[in-house]
């Protein structure tokens, strides 16, 4: 990365929203070493459109648990509901409950936290 005094003024001003920091290396010779360094925020969104984000992910996260749960429920307890097709839909439940609980979170994060690209 550049050092901040040579970097062209498009990139000091990124939105307002790029700090600088001093990067101080030392050697064993007590020498020295000030580097200035930008770094860009990782949020590409608005505080506002990140909270609609979470909300909407949130809403799908517990309506995915509760659907599913209750469908898992439902199969189990019931004797008569144990046929091949409804232990189809148990396993589809099951399987739509570890997408619910893995991938739900991460794709909001990603949606959430990325580099912006340039165009």
């Amino acid at each position: 990365m550049e050092p901040l005094g040579t970097m062209g003024e498009d990139m000091l001003d990124f939105d307002g929203l790029a700090s600088s920091a001093a990067l101080i290396n030392s050697s064993l010779d007590s020498d020295v070493n000030v580097t200035n360094i930008t770094f860009f925020p990782y949020y590409q969104h608005t505080m506002s459109v990140a909270a609609t984000y979470i909300v909407a992910y949130f809403f799908i996260f517990v309506l995915c648990m509760v659907g599913n749960i209750l469908v898992c429920l439902i199969v189990l307890k019931n004797r008569r509901m144990k046929t091949v097709t409804n232990l189809f839909i148990l396993n589809l439940a099951i399987s739509d409950l570890l997408v619910g609980i893995f991938c739900v979170p991460t794709t909001l994060v990603d949606n959430l936290i990325t580099e912006l690209e340039e165009l």
